[in-house]
């Protein structure tokens, strides 16, 4: 009678990890050293590529929105055409009725104001610097006498400026003209005053505008 023969057994297949090729046992489905699965597959969550479909469409028409957004902006300006307006025509006023006036003398009329004409020279009133003073012809007076000068040009322009520091009756005279003052010289003087106190008077009022001065008596050559 023959024996039958028994097979050996399979030599076991010796397994190593996929990833790092670490030796793993026969139950082994991690690998300890690298952490890879051997043989258990991780399911794959459901649904998340539509999700992130999803997302990409919406992120790319917020894409869209902001590249139509700076070309507009960056675009020429619109041109307003300004249409003229047609002035509305306003209406004409009718010029007044000119009322004639009553002529002086008539009824209703208004009664002329008479003018008056100041002396050339009053006695103690002041004269501006652009009209001075003159020496009434022929009389024999007092004033106060201020400056002199060589030219009437010069003589002038003191007189102009004493006039206008508020000194009263400024006047220029050629001395030739008098027999009391000295020959070629033109006399500054202010005021005409029929006695020496007056003068005097008059000259201690303006001595500090005037600078000084002198009270003399002023007689026409004849």
């Amino acid at each position: 009678m023959s024996s039958v023969e028994t097979p050996p057994p399979p030599t076991p297949v010796e397994r190593r990890c996929p990833r790092c090729g670490a030796r793993l046992s026969a139950e082994q489905e991690w690998c300890l050293d690298c952490g890879a699965a051997v043989s258990t597959r991780i399911a794959e969550p459901r649904g998340w590529r539509a999700s992130i479909a999803v997302v990409g469409v919406l992120l790319a028409l917020a894409l869209v929105a902001v590249i139509l957004a700076i070309v507009e902006l960056a675009g020429p300006a619109e041109t307003v055409t300004e249409v003229p307006q047609t002035p509305t025509p306003a209406a004409t006023a009718a010029a007044p009725t000119p009322t004639p006036t009553p002529a002086a003398g008539e009824e209703g009329g208004a009664t002329p104001t008479p003018t008056t004409t100041p002396s050339a020279s009053p006695e103690g009133s002041a004269t501006p610097a652009a009209d001075l003073a003159t020496w009434p012809s022929g009389r024999t007076a007092w004033t106060v006498v201020l400056n002199s000068s060589g030219t009437r040009e010069d003589a002038e322009r003191i007189a102009g400026e004493l006039a206008g520091k508020g000194v009263p009756g400024v006047g220029v005279i050629d001395s030739d003209d008098f027999e009391s003052l000295g020959p070629d010289s033109f006399v500054v003087f202010s005021g005409v005053y029929d006695t020496e106190a007056l003068a005097q008077e008059a000259l201690s009022q303006i001595r500090e505008r005037a600078g000084g001065g002198s009270a003399r008596k002023i007689v026409p050559k004849k």
